[in-house]
């Protein structure tokens, strides 16, 4: 499996090629001098990078996880990790759950439709990221993952017989990359794909308070609409402060601080101790490219993989990191296989969901009158599909794909109304 030096490839002598080892060489113009060979590159150390870099160590591959700060590292993200993904991960994830809740409440602020759902397993396990990223990285380590930190990736230069990757600190050779490198995505920008074609702004606060307070705010997660047009805002309890955002599902949303400061007064959040505020991205929609091209897959919010009803993105990072590995391992690096198999395998278990849920969320965000009349009559139901969805018991398609669901109804409801 390690990449030999060929005269077709390399104009010099090489000091030293094996998987994982630094040796001496021609860079082709770049940072001259130290260089790292491994199988597979993966880029990003959040849950589909640690997952794919994990799997394919076990499969008997080389594999470097480069992650540009040092871990553990501050993510924003609200940290709730749905059931589904939680079946994804290892069982000592359990060391950096927070809290569980086996309820979920969902608000129409102004409105008397409140609703809550329950089921006998944990719906949420709350985390914080940099908890649950570093568990999975050092989970990688010792499964034989060479882990780089503080190593950001500045240019990926894909070639015939591998790919390039250029860093501060050295350059690396693999056979084959994945990218789960966030929304920002520097692999995918210097490797040709086009933009991310739906993005969500949203903004997270993480907010302490006295204890009277926070037990206010403590018993379940709750979701709300009304709080801004076509998004939702959400308070998640953590072990002692509570993870507050607020989201657009409009790429162009003004005033998001303005919004949230209004949702926490209109809530009864106003006696805060201390806050720290963070803005971030959230992928809605796959690139519209195929999520393989040569040597490069990728994974995660990279690939733009977030749940569009519910803009969650672990689960699907967890699952495409799994496919991207399995993809590698069953060509075993076959460069003209891999990207037909990694494509196919997206399109078996994640693309087809993403499109259902995307019929969904038109109605759910953009057509309020139409949302509000819904979940008037049967807004209980509902509520229950999608808590089945993130239970891993239903699936979007289910309701999108069978003629007479009243799901599919809503939705060319919500299309007539908007021609």
């Amino acid at each position: 499996m390690n990449l030999r030096a060929k005269r077709s490839g390399f104009q010099s002598a090489w000091c030293h090629s094996l998987a994982g080892k630094e040796f001496c060489g021609d860079t082709h113009g770049l940072n001259a001098g130290k260089i790292t060979n491994f199988d597979v590159v993966v880029i990003g150390a959040g849950p589909a990078g640690a997952t794919a870099a994990l799997a394919l160590a076990r499969n008997g591959f080389a594999v470097g996880l480069l992650e540009k700060a040092a871990l553990p590292r501050y993510k924003t993200c609200g940290g709730g990790v749905l059931h589904r993904a939680y079946q994804l991960l290892p069982p000592e994830t359990e060391t950096v759950v927070e809290r569980s809740f086996h309820s979920v409440a969902l608000n129409f602020l102004g409105t008397d439709l409140n609703f809550v759902t329950t089921r006998p397993q944990p719906i949420v396990h709350m985390t914080m990221r940099a908890d649950l990223d570093c568990l999975l990285t050092r989970a990688a380590e010792k499964a034989g993952v060479q882990v780089i930190e503080s190593c950001p990736v500045k240019r990926v230069n894909m070639q015939a017989e591998f790919v390039e990757l250029v860093s501060d600190r050295e350059n690396f050779r693999a056979k084959f990359v994945i990218a789960a490198d966030g929304v920002h995505s520097v692999t995918a920008r210097t490797t040709g794909w086009s933009e991310l074609p739906a993005l969500a702004p949203a903004l997270e606060y993480e907010i302490y308070l006295a204890d009277e307070d926070f037990a206010r705010f403590s018993q379940q997660p709750r979701f709300d609409f009304n709080a801004i047009d076509a998004g939702y805002a959400w308070v998640f309890s953590k072990r002692a402060h509570l993870s507050v955002g607020i989201l657009s599902t409009r790429r162009v949303c003004a005033d998001l601080p303005n919004k949230l400061a209004d949702y926490l007064r209109q809530i009864g959040l106003t006696r805060i101790q201390k806050i720290e505020k963070h803005g971030f991205l959230i992928p809605l929609a796959p690139r519209r490219e195929p999520l393989a091209r040569g040597r490069v897959l990728l994974v995660g919010d990279a690939a733009g993989l977030a749940d569009p009803v519910m803009a969650e993105g672990i689960s699907h990072a967890l699952q495409s990191g799994r496919l991207a590995a399995a993809a590698l391992s069953e060509c075993r690096l076959d460069v003209a296989k891999a990207s037909a198999t990694y494509q196919s395998l997206l399109e078996q278990h994640i693309l087809p969901e993403l499109r259902a849920g995307r019929f969904l969320a038109k109605f759910l965000y953009h057509h309020p009158k139409i949302r509000r009349a819904a979940f008037r009559a049967g807004g209980q139901r509902l509520c229950e599909f999608v808590t089945d969805v993130v239970m891993g018991e239903r699936s979007y398609r289910e309701a999108v794909n069978q003629p007479a669901n009243y799901l599919k109804l809503l939705g060319r409801w919500a299309s007539r109304a908007s021609d």
